[in-house]
């Protein structure tokens, strides 16, 4: 199957890339871009809500960056994508000064005015028992993962047109296609939902097959072909681990189907959810009530299903002596001291915020952090199969450091290094706290003193709610509450 292009009106500005380097005056205009992966922190939220411990794999970085507006100045961009760099300098987690370069995402598009790529669509529903859909039927106030996926498979279906179309297949003990491919604006696709009923256990690996095979015989000329899955992510039958799933997603990726994953409910089997959404084409959001479900649709429709870069890739090397000691917002690699740093995002997306990703460049020993200087390549593949190439660069420009030992070549430095290390320092405690209570809560003190520190530093509004999670947290830890994994306690 062939990957369809999306419509002339929305890459007509893919000609080039514009770098942000050395730049000032930020273009107002600029709509958003994230990468893909999880885009949200969700889980880790609603259990410490509940007073449990997160397990360790609910903290993800790049969840932390999409839930914040993260911008970066620079030249007026007039290309769809507009990647930016800048520069700081902090200490990291140890306290040590170290370097950091923060690559910034936005568009050019226009939201207003934004023709929405045309969908193919599977919905690939879980109708297993732990979902609850005889709720969704009865009584739509207790909100279990079927009441969830019930109303918000109405809602994007609300939002399709006669141009797009859409199948259904459900999973449990057995997997049905309870719908063949067909015009969303008939009524055939609102009963389906409707008439969808609990049916056993939870055999995901069939019911994705399923699901893929039907989106690699699809041909109705859209422009996006995706499967879409409603799922509490707790398979217990055939496939139930991460890899496996991931290769499952993979073998999809390259065929051009995306893949976009709704979360339901707190037992959610966070591993997996990574290993499927982080590749080509590939997001997830988590969803605890049918309210998060609206507030979804408000935030991220059309972007959630409007991709426009593939295999975005950031070869960055600092300047004699300093190492890359940490990425986040994409997977670390490159070990070659040549090219320091070789990173990738799989997609990026529409959003209405704008994405970041980081790296932590630790100074020579010897050396001055203030000889921080960093330059680097930038590629990536448009929609319609163009590849892009650009250059980067950003420096410490010598102001003076502050009294706490910061420099932030633009103010969302400041807050996409806080928010990092907030997030990293929760994992790190997270995953102790398995077998040592008192070491974790140490972690997390020094962690949450830092946060604190830095939001207050920064005065932005929307980092206060990020603290009170920090110590919310730390209080639980205190406690001795219980820490769950996918099926219960530690």
């Amino acid at each position: 199957m062939t990957r369809m292009l999306l419509p002339a009106l929305f890459l007509s500005a893919l000609a080039g890339l514009t770098l942000g380097s050395g730049c000032h005056g930020y273009n107002m205009s600029d709509f958003g871009a994230t990468q893909g992966g999880v885009q949200d922190m969700g889980l880790a939220r609603e259990m410490i809500a509940d007073g449990y411990v997160p397990p360790p794999e609910a903290f993800v970085v790049e969840g932390m960056f999409s839930e914040h507006d993260l911008p970066l100045s620079g030249t007026p961009c007039d290309t769809l994508l507009c990647l930016r760099g800048a520069a700081g300098i902090a200490p990291d987690a140890s306290g040590a000064s170290t370097g950091w370069l923060q690559v910034g995402m936005s568009s050019t598009i226009d939201p207003d005015h934004f023709q929405r790529p045309s969908q193919t669509i599977v919905a690939t529903v879980d109708v297993s028992g732990s979902m609850g859909w005889d709720y969704a039927r009865y009584d739509e106030d207790y909100q279990t993962p079927g009441v969830i996926s019930h109303h918000l498979l109405h809602a994007i279906v609300d939002e399709l047109g006669p141009e797009d179309r859409i199948a259904m297949v459900t999973y449990g003990s057995r997997v049905q296609t309870v719908l063949d491919f067909t015009n969303p604006t008939s009524g055939e696709v609102e009963e389906a939902i409707d008439d969808l009923d609990e049916a056993g256990s939870t055999n995901m690996e069939a019911g994705l097959e399923t699901a893929y095979d039907l989106a690699r015989d699809a041909d109705f000329g859209t422009d996006e072909v995706r499967v879409m899955l409603f799922t509490d992510v707790q398979p217990n039958v055939g496939a139930t681990s991460g890899t496996e799933f991931e290769d499952m997603a993979s073998e999809g990726a390259e065929d051009g189907i995306g893949l976009t994953v709704f979360a339901m409910g707190v037992g959610m089997g966070q591993e997996v959810l990574v290993a499927m959404s982080h590749l080509r084409g590939g997001n997830a959001f988590s969803l605890f009530t049918t309210e998060d479900a609206d507030e979804l649709m408000v935030d991220s429709w059309p972007w959630m299903v409007s991709p426009i870069a593939y295999d975005l890739s950031v070869s960055v090397d600092p300047p004699e002596g300093f190492s890359v000691a940490n990425a986040y917002g994409f997977p670390a690699g490159g070990e070659d001291e040549e090219v320091v740093a070789e990173l990738e995002v799989a997609t990026v997306f529409l959003s209405r915020r704008k994405g970041a990703m980081l790296l932590e460049l630790q100074p020579p020993e010897e050396g001055s952090v203030e000889d921080l200087s960093v330059t680097g390549n930038l590629s990536y593949t448009t929609s319609e199969g163009e590849e892009v190439t650009d250059t980067l660069s950003a420096a410490y420009d010598g102001m003076p450091l502050d009294e706490r030992g910061h420099w932030y070549g633009q103010h969302s430095v400041g807050r996409t290094i806080a928010l990092a290390l907030l997030v990293d320092g929760m994992h790190a405690a997270a995953t102790t706290y398995v077998d040592d209570q008192v070491a974790a809560v140490a972690i997390l003190e020094g962690v949450a003193a830092r946060f604190g520190e830095d939001a207050s530093a920064l005065g932005d509004e929307d980092l206060p709610v990020e603290v009170e999670l920090a110590e919310d947290l730390l209080q639980l830890m205190r406690d001795g509450a219980e820490q769950k994994s996918l099926y219960g306690p530690y």
